[in-house]
C-alpha cells in the first residue's frame, strides 16, 4: 500500500502501474465471484463486493423500472453484467479498448451476449476523433486528469446521433462514468434530456483528481445548471439520497470546501419521485 501511494505520485509510474494492473484481468481466467452472483474480473473491490456499495444498492432498487440500461464509460463490465445477471437489455459505451477487450471476456464468460450491445466510442459534444490520456481505467479525456498526460487517438460521437435507434421510446436507466467528460456528453445528448422518462446516475467529481492547480472541478457547476434547466433535481446517490441544490453547488465553487458527501448523484425529472423508481428506503 505504501508503495502504491508513491507511484501514484509519479503520473509515468502511475500509468504503468494501471497499465500493467488492468493487463492482468485480461490474462487470468475469469473466475465465478459468489458474492456477485456471476463471473467477472475486474478491480479487487468490484470481484469482492465491495465497490459503490451504497450505489450498487440505488442500482438494484432502480432497474426494474426501465426498459433498457444505458452504461456510458462501463469499464469493465460491473454494472453491465449486473444489469445483464438480472435479464435487462444493456448498452454499453467505453472506448479504453483494454477495458473493451476485459468487458468482452466478461460478457462472454456469462453468455450475456443475447441482451448486449456494445460501442467502443466515447461520447460528447461533438464528433470525429479526440485524444485519451492514461491507457487503462481511469483513462480521461480530460488533460491532466489524475496526472495523466500520454494520450492517444479515440473516435468520439454525440449521443443525439444515436438516440432514436437505441432509444425507440423505451424507458432508459443511464449510469455515466466518463471521468470528468459529463458535461460534454450532457451536451450532446440533448434530446434525451428533453425527454420524460429517463433516469441518470452520473459520476461528478467536486476535487478529486482535478489536473494540477485545478482545486474544484471547472464545470461543476455548469454540469448542475444544465440537468436542473431541464427539469432533473438532484439528490446524492449514497444511502441519505439528499437532496442537491443548486445553492450548494455555487458556496462550493465560492469557498472551495466540497459539503457533498459523494461524487456520484441521482438526477430525476420534477415531475418524478423517488418512491416511484423503488427508492423510497434502500
Amino acid at each position: 500500500k505504501i508503495l502504491k501511494k508513491i507511484i501514484i505520485k509519479i503520473p509515468l509510474l502511475a500509468e504503468f502501474y494501471r497499465f500493467r494492473r488492468d493487463l492482468k484481468y485480461l490474462e487470468s481466467k475469469i473466475k465465478y465471484r459468489e458474492k456477485l452472483g456471476f463471473y467477472f474480473n475486474g478491480l479487487p473491490s468490484m470481484e469482492q463486493g465491495e465497490f459503490e456499495v451504497e450505489e450498487t444498492k440505488i442500482f438494484d432498487n432502480i432497474l426494474p423500472f426501465f426498459d433498457l440500461f444505458i452504461n456510458v464509460g462501463a469499464n469493465t463490465g460491473y454494472y453491465v453484467c449486473r444489469a445483464l445477471s438480472k435479464g435487462k437489455d444493456t448498452i454499453a459505451f467505453e472506448p479504453n479498448q483494454l477495458n473493451v477487450n476485459i468487458l468482452l471476456e466478461n460478457i462472454n464468460a456469462n453468455k450475456f451476449s443475447s441482451n448486449f450491445q456494445l460501442f467502443p466510442i466515447a461520447l460528447g459534444s461533438r464528433t470525429g476523433l479526440i485524444p485519451m490520456y492514461g491507457s487503462s481505467t481511469g483513462a480521461s479525456l480530460i488533460k491532466g486528469w489524475a496526472g495523466q498526460y500520454r494520450s492517444k487517438l479515440i473516435p468520439i460521437s454525440k449521443f443525439d446521433t444515436l438516440a432514436d435507434s437505441i432509444i425507440n421510446e423505451k424507458k432508459c436507466l443511464f449510469f455515466v462514468d466518463i471521468e470528468g467528460f459529463e458535461l460534454e456528453f450532457l451536451k450532446g445528448a440533448i434530446s434525451i434530456l428533453n425527454a420524460d422518462n429517463h433516469v441518470f446516475v452520473i459520476e461528478i467529481s467536486v476535487s478529486e483528481h482535478q489536473p494540477s492547480g485545478i482545486k474544484v472541478n471547472p464545470n461543476l457547476l455548469e454540469t448542475f445548471k444544465l440537468m436542473f434547466f431541464h427539469n432533473y433535481k438532484a439528490y446524492t446517490a449514497n444511502i441519505d439520497l439528499r437532496r442537491v441544490e443548486i445553492k450548494e453547488i455555487e458556496k462550493i465553487i465560492k469557498t472551495g470546501e466540497n459539503t457533498l458527501t459523494t461524487h456520484n448523484f441521482l438526477f430525476i425529472k420534477n415531475s418524478l419521485s423517488l418512491s416511484k423508481i423503488g427508492l423510497k428506503k434502500i
